[in-house]
């Protein structure tokens, strides 16, 4: 179990809190958690819950098999320079078929790798995202507005003096301000995985250079 997973589930609690207020108490009119709530479309119980159950193991196992595919691929285009080169029309023929499929093998393997090295860097920013999560899920879990909402103790005024007011408006405060460290951290983490989602894989083509190179092998004739 890594932090976040851990995390997540010792401060259960606290963030069903969380969500239970927002949905019931909501937050004050300009707080900045309302652009978060739409954006991320989601409370941040549900949202950290969702991102502690999302691993980058499974990009980072694709990423293995697609760069076992691409040495695959390249290996059948290797293989095919060193077949024996024919006479004749017939040999003509193989040659131009040898060095289109040889092309077509490397241009393939190519794009395997940049999907390999495109799914290692979305799990990269998946594994720092999380990181990031639960670096704040650590502090808002012993913050002043934590124990507000696990305690019913109201929050401190500035002088040093509990605040003033209903109790569900302090705890629509504390709740809101928790909500909004935590998906100002998921909302990072979604924004970035959407900027890779649109640039997508950057294949490096390999130059195929056409060439008809004999092989040290006999030569086979074709009679036509």
């Amino acid at each position: 179990m890594d932090a976040l997973r851990h995390l997540q589930a010792n401060t259960a609690g606290l963030l069903a809190q969380v969500d239970e207020s927002l949905a019931r108490w909501g937050a004050p009119e300009q707080h900045p958690v309302w652009p978060l709530l739409r954006r991320t479309g989601a409370l941040p119980g549900d949202a950290v819950a969702g991102l502690a159950g999302w691993s980058p193991e499974s990009w980072r196992q694709q990423a293995a098999a697609l760069r076992g595919h691409a040495e695959a691929v390249a290996v059948v285009g290797d293989d095919l320079d060193r077949l024996p080169s024919w006479e004749g029309r017939a040999g003509d023929a193989f040659a131009a078929a040898r060095q289109r499929i040889g092309g077509d093998a490397a241009s393939w393997a190519a794009r395997l790798r940049a999907d390999a090295a495109f799914h290692e860097e979305l799990a990269d920013v998946l594994t720092a995202g999380r990181a990031a999560v639960a670096r704040e899920l650590a502090r808002v879990a012993g913050s002043a507005e934590a124990v507000a909402l696990v305690t019913d103790v109201d929050l401190p005024a500035a002088g040093g003096e509990s605040a003033s007011g209903p109790v569900p408006t302090v705890r629509a405060q504390a709740a809101a301000t928790i909500a909004a460290a935590l998906l100002a951290a998921v909302d990072t983490l979604l924004t970035e995985l959407d900027e890779l989602s649109a640039r997508g894989p950057v294949v490096v083509e390999t130059r195929v250079v056409a060439a008809d190179i004999p092989s040290t092998a006999t030569t086979l004739r074709v009679e036509l």
